[in-house]
């Protein structure tokens, strides 16, 4: 089986590794210094230098079994939907804008398999999620999660695993949400929460968009009320971004860095890339809460945590490995049918729920629940 990774960054590197010790891997990536890391690392890999944007990706994709997408989100609806129509199944990580089930009839009619969605957070919560839905009537559902240093570093206190711009993106883009029974759309950023936890002290919380499919009508969650997600940080991090939106450092409006012409958005998210730049030996972890309450007012809820393990970040590691579970399913044919499947879809099953969830132990990250 042959499986190819769209993007060399630092999740589709750690994921390229670990489905290269099972199955013919190669990465797709514009970026010759990202493609050269991953030679190095491991020699097994193929690389193909490759700007995603041009005709030859169709070609290519003639040769695989597998594409995993883990391109950033501006881009990676466009490239599902190219993948879709080479009749190639796809496990995807971009974190896109659009609503990815829009391509669900095109998936049926090419008689392939798309997991979207597929990382931590949205994926392994929504696994989660499916499974919770799947063995009580639940009123209510909150996640929250986070990858932070463990170092702080002030101001900002915080170091980005993967590119800023998928970070800013998950600040500025409107976070919809679920109240009794009804979507309401919510501004990125707000309804600050704050909680102490055990062994990592006093943390923020604030609302952002990662329930995505969780809120369709088909989803098998629609008959949960209550939806909110949230994203960790440490305190002040929130105030910093408000005061930047505010300032309009993250609008579209055309300006100038370096000679070029980009938004605002993009010079900001080019300064904040070396402030926020993680340290290829920096000690930092990944934290994820997920509370259900049922109808009768019990609390059922998950914790996981992971940190920096053998260079490569807990973030990385939540994401890719989560990646890689779902894309072993995939090409073990454990799953039946094609089309879009959802994480918590496939979470509902218990026989694949635990597959999933033993392959992410069985490599050292840490889940509990607590009935």
């Amino acid at each position: 089986m042959k499986v190819v990774v769209f993007g060399g960054g630092m999740i589709g590197s750690l994921i390229a590794s670990e489905i290269s010790k099972e199955y013919d891997v190669a990465v797709l990536d514009n970026c010759k210094d990202k493609l050269e890391k991953i030679k190095y690392r491991n020699n097994n890999i193929e690389t193909i230098n490759l700007d995603v944007k041009g005709k030859k990706v169709e070609k290519i994709l003639e040769d695989y079994d597998l594409a995993i997408n883990c391109l950033p989100g501006f881009i990676g609806f466009k490239i599902l939907k190219r993948i879709i129509k080479c009749r190639v199944s796809c496990v995807d990580i971009s974190f896109m804008p659009q609503n990815c089930m829009e391509l669900s009839e095109l998936a049926l009619e090419k008689g392939c398999l798309v997991i979207p969605d597929a990382g931590v957070a949205p994926g392994l919560s929504n696994l989660i999620v499916g499974h919770i839905v799947s063995k009580s009537k639940i009123h209510e559902i909150q996640t929250m999660v986070g990858g932070l240093p463990k170092k702080k570093a002030p101001p900002w206190n915080y170091k980005a695993p993967f590119s800023p711009i998928d970070v800013i993106e998950e600040y500025t883009r409107p976070a919809r949400i679920k109240t009794n029974g009804k979507i309401e759309v919510k501004p990125a950023l707000s309804k600050k929460l704050k909680l102490e936890v055990e062994g990592i002290g006093e943390l923020e919380a604030f609302l952002t968009d990662g329930l995505r499919t969780l809120l369709d009508s088909a989803s098998c969650v629609s008959s949960v009320p209550n939806l909110t997600e949230y994203t960790l940080r440490y305190p002040g991090h929130c105030n910093l971004i408000k005061k930047m939106i505010s300032e309009g450092e993250l609008s579209d409006e055309r300006t100038y860095y370096k000679g070029k012409e980009m938004t605002k958005k993009e010079k900001t998210c080019k300064q904040l890339f070396k402030l926020w730049k993680l340290g290829e030996e920096e000690e930092e972890f990944t934290f994820m809460l997920v509370i259900a309450t049922d109808t009768d007012g019990k609390e059922i809820s998950y914790t996981i945590y992971d940190e920096f393990t053998d260079g490569w970040s807990s973030m990385a590691r939540t994401t890719g490995l989560t990646a890689c579970a779902f894309s072993k399913l995939v090409l073990e044919k454990e799953i039946e049918g094609s089309g879009i499947i959802c994480p918590e879809k496939i979470g509902m099953e218990s026989r694949l729920y635990d597959f999933v969830l033993d392959y992410l132990k069985e490599r050292g990250i840490s889940i509990k629940s607590h009935n």
